[in-house]
């Protein structure tokens, strides 16, 4: 972890003597019922049209009893009119569970905006708003992840692979910017008891082996220091597992090179309700 860290200092002063160059980092913390407790630290270290986002996501509860962490990478040459990107990452074993992934994706902006290589939606929007020229900025992308799933805990090793398409879309229509996807799941023929990947839209690991799943934003930007959202996010699963609903609530707040966020999120398993508390704070240069 250590040597991990060193690189990716080493690499932020590399990049920092490039004029071009620009730094954006922040780490969240979920808590929630029956002891659930998740960290997500994301970085962007970007010099030009290229950007590296190395991410950490780590999470635990009453029930897992362990903590599972996800490590990541990703890579994104962004253009003004489009951006590609390729991720690859893994959860070491825990509990004889584990998984590998690798993914790509691209995004067209068909009204490129100013000030910035953040989009609207898609891996490439990282969580926070920016405008765009004129009115009206629309982008619209595609991306897919393959996961390889191992689980090693019973008296046989259960393997598969999980494809996850996303159709993603995201539009700044006045003061409001809208975003909405939606990712469909294909299975390999030898299904593990729970597979441990994100949901988009939802801000926890849920274990369950979704089939397919929406997701539709609001967020208001305009307001002195404050943006206000709001989200959608539904689910339906494999294995005679409820279909789920979850509802999140919350702003961002832009201190220029401080950035805080704050989230509350409804989760409906179709049986009880849940709530999601998020926390997040970062810095950006």
């Amino acid at each position: 972890m250590m040597k991990k860290l060193i690189v990716c200092l080493t690499m932020l002063a590399a990049l920092s003597m490039n004029a071009s160059a620009y730094f954006d980092g922040g780490v969240t913390g979920t808590t929630g019922p029956d002891g659930y407790r998740g960290t997500r630290l994301n970085l962007v270290i970007g010099s030009g049209n290229l950007a590296i986002e190395p991410s950490l996501a780590s999470y635990t509860s009453d029930a897992l009893d362990k903590t599972y962490r996800t490590y990541g990478v990703r890579g994104a040459w962004e253009a003004d009119k489009y951006t590609v990107g390729g991720e690859v990452g893994t959860t070491p074993e825990v509990n004889g569970y584990s998984n590998k992934y690798v993914g790509a994706d691209i995004t067209f902006s068909l009204t490129p905006g100013a000030g910035g290589k953040s989009r609207l939606a898609g891996p490439g929007s990282r969580g926070t708003t920016r405008g765009g020229e004129g009115v009206t900025r629309i982008d619209v992308g595609a991306s897919v992840k393959e996961i390889m799933h191992k689980n090693t805990a019973g008296a046989t090793d259960l393997k598969t692979n999980q494809t996850q398409a996303t159709l993603f879309a995201g539009a700044k229509i006045l003061m409001a910017n809208l975003s909405a996807s939606y990712t469909g799941y294909a299975y390999g023929t030898q299904d593990t008891a729970t597979l441990i990947n994100p949901i988009p839209g939802l801000n926890f690991a849920y274990g369950a082996t979704p089939k397919s799943s929406v997701n539709a934003r609001l967020d208001l930007p305009g307001y002195p220091l404050v943006t206000p959202f709001v989200s959608y996010t539904g689910t339906k699963y494999k294995g005679g597992v409820k279909d789920s609903s979850a509802y999140l609530f919350g702003a961002y707040i832009d201190l220029s090179m401080v950035t805080a966020s704050i989230g509350y999120q409804i989760f409906d398993n179709g049986t009880n309700n849940d709530s999601f508390l998020s926390v997040g704070a970062g810095i950006k240069f």
